[in-house]
């Protein structure tokens, strides 16, 4: 480790912080080395189906897409993704068709004028439902996000332990990455929930497991009525709170 100027600093003035970061760092880089090397798993339980907004995030998007295709579970037999454009102005939508290109059985590229977040999603999940998409269970990934290789492996090994479970949602952990710092961080207000390993609640005996984010959810589209939309008159984050309490 180098230490420069910024880091002696915060040595010196609060080492406990500076050797935690350090060891986060360390941690998640080394995770991610160990899971370059993973096998592949061929065959999944279920499907799934990734709706995204996307808005000029053409700087994001290789990372997004390398994270989801090269995921443990089989990408072109368990995922399948629909990008909505939400008129974006920079070099997304060529992005998008690059990849679509190379899985056009798996991804889906629909462009409509700027209406925001809310209104992307929602034709999307139109899309979906129109065309009969048979994956059972979708998620809303950020394009500016990226996944955990074992991400949508390890929600398709806990459904599969769970096939006598009637589970309409499943929340994940949330872990922050900071560009300038190139620095990870599990810190999320609501990241208590995962502390205990994985828990199943009842819809009626939730207690302090507050899922207010869906691109971190996985929602079973049985529970998903038609009129059930993201809420367009709602800023960003308290739409998905209202979509996934209803």
């Amino acid at each position: 480790m180098v230490l420069n100027f910024k880091k002696l600093r915060k040595l010196r003035t609060n080492p406990k912080l500076f050797f935690k970061d350090a060891i986060e760092k360390k941690v998640f880089w080394l995770s991610g080395v160990y899971n370059k090397y993973l096998p592949k798993k061929h065959k999944g339980f279920t499907q799934y189906t990734i709706i995204s907004a996307v808005y000029n995030v053409e700087k994001y998007l290789d990372d997004y897409f390398n994270s989801i295709i090269n995921q443990r579970l089989d990408f072109k037999k368990n995922i399948f993704m629909v990008l909505v454009d939400d008129g974006s102005t920079d070099n997304s939508a060529n992005i998008i068709k690059k990849y679509q290109k190379k899985y056009p059985k798996n991804i889906v590229y629909i462009y409509k004028e700027n209406g925001g977040q809310a209104s992307a999603r929602n034709l999307g999940l139109k899309y979906m439902q129109e065309n009969n998409y048979k994956a059972p269970w979708v998620t809303f990934t950020d394009p500016d996000d990226f996944l955990d290789r074992n991400y949508f492996y390890k929600v398709d090994k806990f459904l599969s332990a769970h096939q006598d479970d009637d589970i309409c949602m499943i929340g994940c952990n949330v872990i922050f990455y900071h560009e300038k710092q190139k620095l990870y961080k599990d810190n999320h207000a609501l990241n208590f929930k995962f502390k205990n390993g994985i828990q199943v609640k009842e819809n009626c005996n939730l207690d302090n497991f507050i899922q207010l984010f869906t691109n971190s959810s996985f929602i079973n589209t049985n529970y998903l009525a038609k009129h059930i939309r993201f809420d367009k008159k709602l800023k960003p984050n308290f739409e998905d709170a209202k979509f996934i309490n209803e």
